[in-house]
């Protein structure tokens, strides 16, 4: 194994490990806060991102590693009694049907971009939701997350779609994550008359 694919590896265990603690803190809070529904359409999307990446014989670890965590939260959603439908999961539905559209007309590389950005749009109202009350302690595990893609991101052998689009969008969009988790809570600012 070379350099290359031991980056890829890692980064798609370090992904999966990371669902860990989420699924601890399922455990504990009884699932507060948690659609069953939204984690099925992200393993949808996480599956459509996979294997339109194995199709192009590409980096696939780490979707492949939020896949399997997808699923794993969904099983225990599901055992918790978890499922909802709502505005936003009928959303990121609209984002699935595109991105199995994309891959129908236009082929793996289009479903491999569709799904990476797809996968991102539907993570904003959790951006926002960070923004509005941070959380030290999950941005810790953004920080994570922006590692295990950094290592994917480095595992890639080109600068390609299949090889570095997506750990290096989902890197991106975790240490927003983080960012977010260690502003300012709105109220905060209030208090001390700052703007931002």
């Amino acid at each position: 194994m070379d350099y290359h694919e031991a980056l890829k590896l890692a980064g798609g265990f370090l992904a999966l490990l990371l669902f860990l603690p989420l699924i601890i803190e399922i455990l504990k809070e009884d699932a507060r806060g948690q659609s069953c529904a939204t984690w099925f359409l992200w393993g949808v999307l996480d599956t459509v991102l996979t294997i339109s990446v194995i199709a192009q014989h590409g980096n696939f670890w780490l979707p492949l590693g939020f896949a399997i965590g997808d699923v794993l939260l969904v099983l225990l959603l599901l055992a918790k009694g978890r499922f909802q439908w709502g505005k936003f999961e009928s959303g990121i539905l609209v984002l699935v049907l595109g991105c199995l559209a994309a891959w129908k007309m236009a082929g793996p590389r289009t479903a491999t971009i569709a799904a990476t950005l797809g996968i991102c749009v539907a993570g904003l109202p959790g951006l926002l939701a960070m923004l509005k009350q941070p959380q030290r302690k999950v941005g810790n595990i953004w920080a994570a997350y922006a590692l295990a893609n950094v290592l994917s991101f480095l595992g890639g052998t080109a600068m390609t779609i299949q090889e570095r689009f997506a750990p290096g969008v989902f890197a991106l969009c975790s240490l927003a994550m983080f960012a977010a988790s260690r502003a300012r809570a709105p109220e905060d600012r209030q208090r001390t008359g700052s703007k931002g």
